[in-house]
């Protein structure tokens, strides 16, 4: 019982600081008319190539991508906050930590996903006044609950590519990059994911491929395929195995060569 309240009492201030970073970042301005604008515009860009090909369909199929792939994106800010940690002198304190640094690092960086879910959500509600994607209300919460997962799974991805960027610091811009052109190019974001071969494979793990299948079919009135919210759960369990292996073998190793100082 110590244990677990040790363990809630360190989740609680991670998710505090990491409120408190946030709220560094952004004021309620910069977040409304910089930040949510700039994603907006991401959205109707990708929209507009979709019209320039000729077709309404593939307009309408580019602006619910983008717009539900907003949450994993924003995520990946983790990969980055994290290695800050390093070069703040913090992570060593981290380190400390009765639990070990995975629950205080998993929760420092949540608001990345909380920005993810907030950000992706918008783009869902608005998608029918800048181009006409028809959502109904009553679907809207099931596309919510299904882009929280979705997130989340992007999240355990960012965490496991933090594991490796914690190692080598230098890598963290290259990381971000990959994991995004992956995410863009074959999770079903602007076409269809591939169905066989490396890239079929590839994609069956990524965050997104699975469950923006299942808003798709819901948003076209075909129900939510329960296959497919299992898969971004595996997809989800996946990453956040490799996540903590990552993280902790990173930082055990550090501590072993001697590139962390603890004292």
């Amino acid at each position: 019982m110590r244990n677990a309240g040790a363990l809630f009492h360190q989740i609680g201030y991670g998710l505090l600081s990491s409120y408190q970073d946030y709220r560094a970042l952004y004021t309620w301005r910069s977040w409304l008319f910089g930040w949510m604008v700039r994603l907006l515009c991401q959205v109707l860009f990708f929209s507009m190539v979709g019209k320039a090909i000729g077709s309404d369909g593939a307009q309408h199929y580019m602006a619910l991508g983008n717009a539900v792939i907003l949450g994993p994106l924003g995520a990946l800010g983790v990969v980055s906050s994290s290695v800050a940690e390093r070069r703040g002198g913090t992570l060593q304190f981290l380190l400390l930590s009765r639990n070990g640094p995975f629950p205080v690092l998993l929760s420092r960086g949540l608001y990345w996903a909380a920005d993810g879910v907030v950000t992706s959500c918008f783009a869902l509600v608005v998608l029918r006044w800048l181009v006409g994607v028809e959502i109904s209300p009553p679907i809207l919460p099931v596309c919510f609950l299904l882009q929280i997962l979705i997130t989340l799974s992007g999240y355990s991805l960012a965490l496991a590519l933090a594991g490796v960027s914690l190692r080598w610091p230098e890598s963290r811009m290259y990381l971000t990059a990959g994991a995004t052109i992956l995410l863009m190019t074959i999770a079903g974001v602007n076409t269809a994911p591939p169905s066989g071969g490396i890239g079929g494979a590839v994609a069956s793990v990524l965050p997104a491929t699975h469950g923006l299948r299942a808003i798709r079919s819901a948003v076209a009135g075909g129900g939510v395929p329960p296959t497919a919210v299992l898969a971004e759960c595996g997809v989800l369990l996946l990453w956040g195995a490799v996540s903590w292996l990552t993280l902790t073998g990173s930082l055990r190793y550090q501590v072993r060569a001697g590139a962390l100082n603890l004292r």
